[in-house]
């Protein structure tokens, strides 16, 4: 029975348990795509969700999971419910046994790599940097990532947002922090505000980043 995880050559495997089994997460340790995130963490580009029920004669679930190239988001492309041997048939039921969406929070939220930095105000000893890193909280971060990530999925960009966020975006180019200004305007996360910009710029709303220079008065890239 086909499912992408026992076909990558390198897997890498992380798992943990759930209310009622056992879950991995599965994907291409070498030679897989990354996707950078506008904080800094990135994600492999291909992932794979799969739980296996305590209970022996239920069958075993395959979440397929990628990010879509048109705007980087992490989505469910397929999804295997797959009998056990000498186990009963699928059943309907079975299906809604399982939550796609927390299948794919859940799967993301073990493979996001983060860097971690220690930025006090004033000079650290190396005995306490330890301390200030495990001060920081990671996984609210992370989690806050993807949920602006999974926005995407159900906020539609229309043309008059993108124009609105043009004009945000410019209004705050003397400030130095224009995509923060585009991300404090909507309230939205940081990487979504990114994502806002890029879709102004394709549309034509704000020029090529190409087009920048130290002289003008736009900045060289995206803050």
């Amino acid at each position: 029975m086909r499912s992408q995880y026992q076909l990558w050559p390198d897997p890498m495997q992380i798992s943990w348990p759930t209310g009622n089994g056992q879950a991995h997460v599965v994907y291409q340790m070498f030679g897989g795509n990354r996707v950078l995130h506008d904080d800094g963490s990135w994600a492999p580009s291909e992932f794979t969700y799969v739980e296996m029920p305590n209970d022996p004669s239920a069958p075993y679930f395959v979440v397929e999971c990628q990010y879509s190239p048109e705007d980087s988001v992490p989505r469910v492309i397929a999804v295997q419910a797959i009998q056990r041997e000498s186990s009963r048939e699928v059943r309907s039921s079975d299906l809604r046994s399982i939550s796609l969406e927390s299948a794919l929070e859940a799967a993301w939220m073990k493979i996001i790599q983060r860097g971690r930095v220690v930025q006090p105000d004033e000079p650290v000893d190396p005995a306490t940097a330890l301390a200030h890193i495990e001060a920081g909280d990671p996984d609210r971060a992370n989690r806050q990532t993807y949920r602006g990530l999974r926005a995407q999925n159900r906020r539609r960009v229309t043309e008059g947002r993108l124009r609105e966020v043009a004009r945000v975006y410019e209004g705050a180019l003397s400030s130095g922090q224009p995509t923060k200004a585009v991300k404090e305007h909507f309230d939205l996360a940081t990487s979504t505000a990114s994502l806002y910009v890029k879709r102004a710029r394709e549309a034509g709303y704000l020029p090529p980043v190409s087009a920048t220079s130290p002289t003008s008065n736009s900045p060289q890239g995206e803050d």
